[in-house]
């Protein structure tokens, strides 16, 4: 069935698909048709580089770019780390699709065929480039099994172990060819060149990662603060290198997959229990009694069937004395009393209200480059005292 269908897809004189234009390729190719076979190539490069997936990714943006992550949920000091990223050098990776008109696709996700750089992969290239910034940073050190978690080839389940950090894909809107030509020795001129799918400098892409402590709950403050700290600055130390100094995908030792200095929407947010949430801070505010209220909504605001042209909006002492009670309130002498609370008090209970359901805010620091991502890992920055927070 499977050669009936690439049968089809070869005969086909006007191919459409990635599909078509590889079996139509490889059906010319066997036939030893070159020209014909060329022909096809270029046709494919034509309209692969001219897919405009861009549009396409711009209604992923809102669910595939940035996670949106609530800190109120996990252990105290997990952090999140997010930035938006320019390429400085085109990005080359390798697909897992084998039948492609060109040996070298760069990996794209399997339901927008979007090109993209995989969770595992960024795991990967951050831990070779730990391993490269510093040599102790190898597989068997306790705080790189920590972070990363440990061989999964480890036959003693007992001592298998997840990693701390946690990565998300990044996506990219655009596709462009490199062409590689290796040299003759002899000769010292290419014959036959290579063509690699990449995506090209200047395209931007948002790189995220979540750290959760989940194996320090119930462990001592100074400990887990100790290697939190350590943690934050040896994972920033190691992203400035992967993306400024080593490169992430293929070929980084020939300078691919390098981005610019410049970030945009960089920031580190962290959950820290030296912040408390946002908290009203009003100084002269008093409750309202019980009986009070019967006359209030849930956010602190009068009801609207006691507002009237009296004091602070409300209903006048003529005006509810008519129908008051049989709006559910209580006696004349009760409103007046509620009426001059709510002129005293009411907008600073509003407000006391929305503070107290308002999520909270935990420390976020913020960055414009890699370099000052570096230095707030020499200045101080991340003390997790409440003093040094931003």
């Amino acid at each position: 069935m499977i050669r009936d269908y690439f049968f089809i897809l070869s005969t086909n004189p006007e191919p459409h698909s990635s599909e078509d234009y590889t079996a139509r390729y490889c059906q010319l190719m066997a036939e030893n048709n070159t020209t014909e076979s060329n022909t096809v190539r270029e046709d494919w490069k034509r309209t692969n580089l001219s897919r405009n997936i861009e549009n396409k990714f711009k209604t992923l943006t809102n669910s595939m770019d940035c996670p949106e992550i609530d800190l109120n949920l996990l252990p105290e000091f997990s952090f999140f780390l997010s930035f938006k990223f320019a390429l400085e050098k085109p990005y080359l990776s390798r697909d897992e699709h084998d039948f492609y008109i060109i040996d070298n696709p760069v990996r794209k996700d399997k339901i927008f065929g979007l090109p993209f750089v995989a969770p595992s992969s960024w795991k990967g290239s951050l831990r070779a480039a730990l391993a490269r910034l510093d040599e102790n940073c190898h597989s068997e050190n306790l705080e790189i099994q920590r972070i990363f978690g440990n061989n999964r080839r480890e036959e003693r389940q007992e001592m298998l172990r997840a990693g701390r950090l946690h990565f998300f894909p990044t996506f990219f809107s655009k596709i462009d060819l490199e062409i590689i030509n290796p040299h003759d020795r002899d000769r010292k001129v290419g014959t036959n060149p290579i063509l690699m799918e990449s995506v090209p400098e200047g395209t931007s892409g948002i790189f995220s990662l979540l750290y959760v402590p989940y194996d320090l709950i119930g462990k001592d403050d100074n400990e887990i603060k100790n290697q939190v700290i350590g943690h934050i600055i040896l994972i920033i130390k190691g992203i400035a290198s992967m993306f400024r100094d080593y490169g992430f995908g293929a070929k980084t030792s020939s300078g691919y997959g390098i981005a610019r200095s410049n970030l945009e929407d960089a920031k580190l947010i962290l959950r820290s229990k030296n912040v408390n949430a946002a908290k009203d801070k009003t100084t002269a505010l008093q409750a309202p009694v019980e009986s009070f209220k019967k006359y209030l909504n849930e956010n602190g605001s009068a009801k609207e069937e006691f507002k009237g042209s009296g004091e602070a909006g409300l209903l006048s002492t003529s005006e509810y004395s008519g129908k008051g009670q049989e709006l559910g309130g209580g006696s004349q002498a009760e409103f007046k009393k509620f009426r001059r609370w709510y002129g005293a008090f009411g907008e600073g209970w509003q407000k006391h209200i929305a503070s107290r359901n308002a999520p909270c805010r935990w420390p976020e620091w913020t960055f414009s480059s890699f370099d000052q991502l570096l230095d707030s890992t020499r200045d101080g920055s991340f003390n997790l005292s409440t003093d040094g927070l931003p």
